[in-house]
Order: C-alpha cells, then sequence, then structure tokens
C-alpha cells in the first residue's frame, strides 16, 4: 500500500516520458531514486521516520521487558488495535476532507450497545451486525447532516453529539455492564486463516477498501479537493455537501464495524466504552501525517500511528508505568507532531472548523 498523497518524485522511475531504461535496472540506480522521492514527498518523510520510531520505540521495549518482543504479545498488539484502526481509516478521510470528528467514540459506545441489545432479544448473528452497522451509519449522517447542512463548525458539531451519544450510553446501560455475550462474533478478531491472525486480516481488508476508495473514485479525488479549498472545490462544480455528509456517514459505518468488532472481542459492552477512541485514532491520523488543517493525508501513515499508539500503551504496560499515563504520552505525541507540522507549513492559517 503506498502513501496516498504522493509527493513529487514518488513515481519518477515510471513517469512517461523519463528516460528509458538499460537492460535491468541496478540496485544501484534504484535506491537514489526512492530516496529522492521520499525526501520530496511530506507523506513519505513522515512514514518513513515513523517506522523507525517504531523500530526503536520497540527495541527499547524489549529490552526493558523480556515480555515484549514475544508472539503472543505481538498478536495480542494487533488484537487491540483491530477497532482503533477501523475507525482512524474513516477519520483519516475526514480530515483530509479538512473536518475532525471529536465524538466518534460516542458512536462506538452507542453502536456496540445496539449490537448488545440485539444479542439480548435473541436477534442473530447477521442482525446484530446489521443493527451495529444501521446505528454507526446513521450517527455518522447526522453529525454529517450538521456539518454540511446546518452549517456547524465540524469541532462544536462532533463535540455536541459526542455528549449525546455518551448521556445515551448512561441512560440505557443504568450503570451496569451488558455482559455474558456469545462468542460466535469472536473468530472476526481471535481467529485465524492459513496461519494468519484474523485481526490482521480486517485491518489489511478496511485500510485496502479505504485506499480504493480514495485513489480510484471521483469520491476520494473530491475529499482532497475539499480539503485542499473548499471555496474552489464548490466553484469547480463538486457537491461539497454530499461529499461532507458522506465522509461523515462512511466514518459512522466504520464506527459501527469497530463496535461489532469490540463485541466479538470482549463479548461484553462496557460503561466506559468509546471514551478515548477519538483521542487515538486523532493522534494516529496526525502522527501518520495527516494535516489537521485537510488536504494532505495518508492511510498507510495512519496505520502505523495507529500501531504507534498501541505498541506505547502496550509497553508502557509491560514496564509498570500506570495506564494513568498513556493518555499523557498519547497527547505530547500530537502536541509535539502538530508544532513541526505548523513549522514545516510556516505556521497555522487554519482552522477545524
Amino acid at each position: 500500500m503506498t502513501s496516498d498523497h504522493d509527493g513529487p518524485g514518488r513515481d519518477a522511475l515510471s513517469r512517461p516520458g523519463a528516460a528509458p531504461a538499460q537492460d535491468m535496472a541496478t540496485s544501484s540506480d534504484i535506491l537514489p531514486a526512492v530516496l529522492a522521492g521520499i525526501g520530496r514527498s511530506p507523506t513519505a518523510r513522515r512514514e518513513a521516520g515513523l517506522a523507525i520510531a517504531l523500530i526503536i520505540v520497540g527495541a527499547a521495549f524489549s529490552v526493558s521487558s523480556p515480555f515484549f518482543l514475544t508472539v503472543d504479545n505481538l498478536v495480542t498488539v494487533l488484537r487491540n488495535s483491530v477497532e482503533l484502526s477501523v475507525v482512524t481509516a474513516g477519520m483519516t478521510l475526514v480530515i483530509i476532507m479538512g473536518g475532525i470528528d471529536v465524538g466518534v467514540g460516542g458512536i462506538v459506545a452507542v453502536a456496540a450497545i445496539a449490537v448488545g441489545r440485539a444479542y439480548q432479544i435473541g436477534l442473530p448473528d447477521l442482525a446484530a451486525i446489521i443493527v451495529g452497522l444501521c446505528v454507526g451509519l446513521l450517527l455518522g449522517l447526522a453529525n454529517g447532516l450538521l456539518c454540511s447542512r446546518v452549517r456547524v463548525p465540524p469541532i462544536i458539531a462532533t463535540l455536541g453529539t459526542m455528549y449525546i451519544w455518551l448521556a445515551t450510553v448512561f441512560l440505557v446501560l443504568g450503570g451496569s455492564w451488558i455482559a455474558g455475550l456469545p462468542s460466535t462474533l469472536s473468530p472476526l478478531v481471535r481467529g485465524s486463516l492459513l496461519g494468519i491472525p484474523s485481526a490482521v486480516l480486517v485491518i489489511v481488508g478496511v485500510n485496502a477498501i479505504c485506499w480504493y476508495v480514495v485513489r480510484q473514485t471521483p469520491f476520494g479525488r473530491h475529499i482532497y479537493a475539499i480539503g485542499c479549498n473548499e471555496a474552489a472545490a464548490r466553484l469547480s462544480g463538486i457537491a461539497v455537501d454530499r461529499v461532507k455528509l458522506q465522509a461523515y456517514g462512511f466514518l459512522g459505518l466504520l464506527a459501527g464495524f469497530a463496535a461489532i468488532l469490540y463485541v466479538a472481542r470482549l463479548r461484553n459492552v462496557e460503561i466506559n466504552i468509546g471514551t478515548t477512541v477519538a483521542l487515538e485514532a486523532i493522534a494516529a491520523t496526525i502522527l501518520g501525517g495527516t494535516s489537521i488543517r485537510g488536504g494532505v493525508g495518508s492511510l498507510l501513515g495512519a496505520l502505523l500511528g495507529v500501531l504507534c499508539v498501541k505498541i506505547v500503551q502496550n509497553g508502557l504496560i509491560l514496564v509498570g508505568v500506570s495506564s494513568l499515563w498513556e493518555p499523557v504520552v498519547i497527547g505530547g505525541l500530537v502536541i509535539a507532531v502538530l508544532v513541526l507540522d505548523a513549522r514545516e507549513r510556516g505556521g497555522w492559517r487554519g482552522t477545524l472548523a
């Protein structure tokens, strides 16, 4: 999977009009071209830097804890990453478009409750899955309507709906969990196919679909156009309001799917579900090189950001650091990346609205 917003030089070897190759390109010819492409592409530099950082952080945790670099622990990290990776893929599209959803965790929570209640009244697996997806889609469309038709700034609209969704969780659950749900969906996260953990297949499958949407459809191109310059996108004939509605609806649909995966993994619905999902998804997206002001983004970088967040969380637990420090570390990483992004792009010239 390549970066979704390739910079100049990324495909220097295959541009029309390039000098014809000799009988066979040697590694000494290819490597400088690849490095040159990376040097000129902001997202590629961020992806490469994040990959190197993951190696360094992983090595540090491996030295600090003998349990970090084990197959069981790495599989656990991947399983714990599956819901976040699904939400982050949708969040990446929304932020590329110049929007944001700080209340996506509430959508995950409400959809998970809907799935749990569906099982409690005796609905089969397929019906429960459809319920979760529909609830996520509807709540995402509600955010999209507020941002596109009502023209409420995205951060205000999604902050308001977040409190509504979370209040719904407390009202429905009444302070207690939904526990003892069936294990029939557990293979979606805890199973394997041909020796490959199913969590990996889900992560790759969702990101592949989103990559296709971004790179091969008019909808994906319109997302980038709106993120770069919404006024110009309107003047060029793009149905901006419709694209916004679709983008938030797509994020809601993925949040509903993440809720299904959550139920499949844990077989219960906790009272505090979804409280950190938005922060972690936004953090992973920004760490991966997506600009908070829109127009620039990378699904591959966002996926690396998810792994960074989950590896840091896992490593801190293994070395005995209190989980209370996790939001501090993640928040610090986000601030550092935003400062770096602002310096690279010449200061703040945009807003979250």
